[in-house]
């Protein structure tokens, strides 16, 4: 056995530990916080929901670290150390329900916020119709590559899929911020957790009718939110 693949071997799953374990690790200590963090204050977890996402953290971080700390060597009786340590600050956290604040119930705000939303919805649609064109434009540049000189159709493709993965990136961008979109009663993810493939026409969490256009009425919702 070489130096080389001793090394492979010893130290690579190692090094995958680093990567995968400190998420984990975060998440079953500090899970509230983890889950504000991923979720930008606006999704509400329940008790319960913290709990079961804490064991889960809880199995893969504790066990990841009783394996990590067996592969470098250490003995089972040892390696339970660190994994115990985690089980206890884990168990140490005050697990509360999360529930993002409500905005402002000002008339001026719940305006801009609408207005917000529908900007986002129009710069998100058009990320989609553009990433959707982006395939076919592909498919066909690589089609006429033989039919071109030589230095345009090696160039072509490499240049098509640059602009796939930028438009797929902008793309992922503005999903991210508009299905993060807070509802302006509530203040919770008008979509919702999971993003729905389709728009809804309420708020999951609190029922507010989705305003049209330029149709922005304070008053309508906090009379339906009675």
């Amino acid at each position: 056995m070489t130096f080389e693949s001793s090394f492979l071997q010893t130290w690579f799953p190692a090094i995958g530990y680093l990567i995968v374990l400190p998420p984990w690790i975060w998440m079953s200590v500090r899970t509230k916080n983890c889950l504000k963090f991923v979720t930008m204050y606006i999704i509400p977890f329940s008790k319960r929901t913290i709990w079961l996402m804490k064991i889960l953290a809880l199995i893969v971080g504790a066990g990841g670290m009783f394996g990590f700390a067996t592969e470098l060597g250490m003995p089972w009786y040892l390696a339970i150390l660190p994994a115990g340590l985690i089980i206890y600050w884990s168990l140490r956290e005050n697990v509360q329900e999360v529930m993002p604040p409500k905005p402002v119930q000002a008339s001026a705000t719940y305006q801009l916020s609408w207005a917000r939303y529908w900007t986002l919805r129009r710069a998100y649609g058009r990320s989609l119709i553009w990433l959707g064109a982006a395939f076919p434009t592909t498919i066909f540049a690589m089609m006429l590559a033989d039919k071109l000189p030589r230095i345009i159709g090696e160039s072509l493709p490499a240049v098509c899929f640059v602009a796939v993965v930028v438009l797929a990136t902008m793309s992922g961008v503005r999903q991210l911020k508009f299905f993060r979109w807070a509802c302006p009663r509530c203040g919770c993810a008008f979509n919702g957790l999971w993003n729905k493939p389709w728009f809804p026409k309420r708020c999951v969490y609190c029922g507010l009718p989705r305003e049209n256009r330029g149709e922005t009425r304070l008053e309508d919702s906090r009379v339906s939110g009675r």
